[in-house]
This record gives C-alpha cells, sequence and structure tokens, in this order.
C-alpha cells in the first residue's frame, strides 16, 4: 500500500484517502482534505462512499498523510481508528488498516497490532 500511495500525497495539505477492497482489485478514494495538521474526518462519508459506491467490497483500509513529518498518530488518529474498527465490525465490513505516510515513511495501525 506505501508503495501505491506515497506519491498521492500533497505535502502541504492533510489529506485521507479510503482504499476499499473489491475482490482483488484496490480502488482508491479521496475523501477528505485538510491543512497542515488537520483535516475534518466524517464517519458517515466513510461508509457512505462503501455503500453507495462500493457495495460489494468486503473490506476497507484508511490511509492520511502528516505534512508536518509527525510519523507518530496523534489522539485523534487513536480516536478515529477504534471508532472506525467498531463502526465496521457493526456494518460486516473488515477494517484492515489505518495507515499514516509522511516523507520519513509510514505508519501502520496493523502493524503494531491496533486492528486484528
Amino acid at each position: 500500500i506505501y508503495q501505491v500511495m506515497k506519491d498521492k500525497f500533497n505535502p502541504i495539505q492533510e489529506e485521507l484517502y479510503l482504499l476499499p477492497c473489491v475482490g482483488q482489485e484496490l480502488t482508491i478514494e479521496r475523501l477528505f482534505l485538510g491543512g497542515l495538521d488537520c483535516a475534518f474526518i466524517d464517519m458517515k462519508t466513510i461508509f457512505h462512499t462503501l455503500l453507495a459506491k462500493y457495495p460489494n467490497a468486503p473490506a476497507f483500509i484508511i490511509a492520511h498523510n502528516h505534512p508536518g513529518g509527525r510519523l507518530e498518530p496523534s489522539e485523534n488518529d487513536n480516536d478515529l481508528t477504534r471508532k472506525l474498527n467498531a463502526a465496521a465490525e457493526l456494518m460486516g465490513y473488515k477494517f484492515l488498516d489505518h495507515i499514516i505516510f509522511t516523507n520519513k515513511g509510514f505508519y501502520s495501525y496493523a502493524n503494531q497490532g491496533f486492528i486484528l
């Protein structure tokens, strides 16, 4: 995912992408755009996009960047991950990962054991 996504991010603005997994194909859907250190994320929009545009997607990934270069997740990132994980389970989706990109590399919640 890192190799596919790393060139998509704007180095000045925080962006959030939804990556619905449909069969073996990965689709990239840009959902939110923010400022240097934040983007307003509406969970209803995430699930509306999944239901309306990708009704056969069994799983999804969320990816966003930290233009400031901080690789560690913020408390808001952690909160979003917990909420997405719980909502996905209720709605029958598999939430595969939340990935944070910077110019130094990436942070994967799945790799850290926070998403099972």
